[in-house]
């Protein structure tokens, strides 16, 4: 371990199982070069850091020295660092917005305020206090940050032959989208010498998951790898494209409508990914920067497919039509706007209402008629007496 690092009083972090007094042998141990006396290392490392997916004090203590060894080219086994600070990430709650506050407020922003409109009309809600500003806590903002502090290691690596190592950058990169100045040009060179399918792949889910309207060299980069004869490579360039382009094309914004509303029948495969990272990628877009994509995604609604889930796309949707929020109280079809109008009828008529518990929510946060029968009902002309949900 790094000798000029500050001493670490281990035996007063407490961990999910006590202190964290064991926790310096298991970092000396990860170093072994005893591959089964590292796996050992890292199981229990895993439960000093988190516990049924919440990471706890030791984790920011961990991180630096798992860094370190990320770093060490000599070290016998660096994926176990990786695979311990992805771990750490992947169990971080943040409650504040990673990207700078801005006037404008993005689809995921609309989606928030929609979702805390139908909370606060539930009376369970309204039991336990009502809307609570939530704010993370120290234990997991310190984790963050100590695992933030990585990336220009993190950086280093990506440049390196090991392509797993790569890959494993990659991954962690997509979390801090705060560094994108110092991301973008090393990804842009990258791009432009990458092989490796998967890691290339990744690397352009960081541009758009992580990155900032942009110009020259990461877009450059970005449009080479687009019309790529590999489906996956052209469309995972495009969601690179959506975080970086200041405005994106229609042609883009199609392909990408197809790649959210592909049956997809496991989420861990690779459509399943590319149509999850499409949604994030353009929940990041304000309404206004995306105008063609309503007309694209009612398009493609109008045909129901029953292997299709159209849950990702309709909350995309409802952010492009109803960017002021819900329906005020006592609202009636005429008070819509004819695209509206549209949305609503596309939810009958294709009948999304029957595509699982989330469908009728995402429709009540707009202020709707949140039943199959309510909404055709409100469609034709009945008011819609019971706006209140009782329970979420």
């Amino acid at each position: 371990m790094n000798d000029s690092r500050p001493a670490v009083d281990w035996e007063t972090l407490q961990g999910p199982y006590g202190p964290a007094s064991d926790v310096p042998q298991l970092l000396q141990t990860l170093r072994s070069e005893d591959p089964s006396a590292r796996i050992e290392a890292e199981e229990q490392l895993e439960d000093h850091v988190q516990h049924q997916g919440l990471v706890h004090e030791p984790a920011a203590f961990v991180a630096p020295y798992l860094i370190d060894l990320l770093a060490d080219q000599e070290a016998p086994d660096r994926l176990v660092a990786y695979r311990l600070l992805q771990t750490t990430i992947d169990c971080v709650e943040l409650y504040e917005s990673l990207m700078p506050a801005s006037d404008v407020p993005s689809l995921d922003d609309l989606a928030q305020q929609r979702s805390d409109f139908w909370l606060s009309r539930s009376t369970e809600w309204r039991r336990h206090g009502g809307p609570q500003s939530v704010v993370t806590s120290p234990c997991h903002a310190a984790a963050y940050a100590a695992v933030r502090a990585g990336v220009p290691v993190y950086l280093r690596v990506l440049q390196e032959p090991d392509r797993n190592l790569r890959l494993g950058m990659a991954n962690l990169l997509t979390s801090f989208p705060q560094e994108w100045p110092a991301v973008a040009p090393v990804l842009a060179e990258r791009l432009s010498v990458e092989t490796d399918r998967a890691v290339v792949a990744k690397m352009c889910l960081v541009a758009g998951l992580a990155g900032r309207p942009s110009d020259g060299a990461i877009v450059d980069a970005l449009q080479a790898w687009r019309g790529n004869s590999d489906r996956l490579l052209h469309r995972a360039a495009l969601i690179g494209l959506v975080g970086t382009l200041p405005a994106p094309d229609t042609s883009l914004l199609t392909d990408l409508s197809d790649c959210l509303m592909e049956p997809v029948e496991d989420c861990d495969s690779d459509a399943g990914v590319m149509a999850n990272a499409t949604a994030s990628a353009l929940g990041g877009r304000s309404p206004n920067s995306v105008p063609q994509l309503a007309g694209l995604l009612l398009e493609r609604m109008r045909v129901p497919d029953p292997r299709r889930h159209d849950f990702l796309a309709l909350r995309l949707l409802l952010g492009l039509t109803f960017p002021d929020g819900p329906l005020p109280d006592g609202a009636v079809l005429d008070d819509l706007s004819p695209r509206q109008q549209e949305v609503v009828r596309v939810v009958v008529d294709a009948r999304l209402l029957r595509q699982g518990a989330m469908m009728p929510r995402t429709i009540g946060e707009c202020n709707l008629p949140h039943t199959e029968e309510g909404l055709t009902a409100w469609c034709a002309g009945q008011p819609h007496e019971a706006r209140r949900v009782h329970g979420v």
